[in-house]
């Protein structure tokens, strides 16, 4: 990737994961932080690269905060303790968002591939 792609791809990249972290802890905030960077993205480019990397980092960190709440939450139906159920389709959404981050960044990378940067 070229500075230029970069300059897009890696704040969007870092805005989906402290976006997405956020939409976890304080959904009203987390969204409220993607949406307006979604807007800026889109007002001032480069639009796919930066789409891409909002979706990534968002996805990302979906999958590896609510993976890991999959694998160490496991009580035992009536025993006191962890249990997460239901938090499969939120494993879902994360790996949905993180192939639709990673599909709009290799789109971008092959529009711009032989464009000058």
């Amino acid at each position: 990737m070229t500075s230029r792609r970069r300059a897009g791809w890696v704040p969007g990249v870092v805005v989906g994961v402290a976006g997405g972290f956020a939409t976890l802890e304080i959904p009203t905030v987390g969204w409220l932080i993607v949406v307006v960077f979604a807007i800026l993205a889109l007002v001032v480019g480069p639009r796919l690269m930066a789409i891409g990397g909002l979706f990534t980092g968002l996805g990302a960190i979906w999958l590896v905060l609510l993976g890991r709440v999959a694998l160490e939450c496991r009580a035992p139906a009536g025993e006191i303790g962890c249990s997460a159920p239901g938090i499969e389709q939120w494993l879902a959404v994360g790996a949905g968002m993180l192939a639709i981050g990673i599909g709009l960044t290799i789109v971008a990378v092959v529009r711009t591939r032989g464009s000058p940067s």
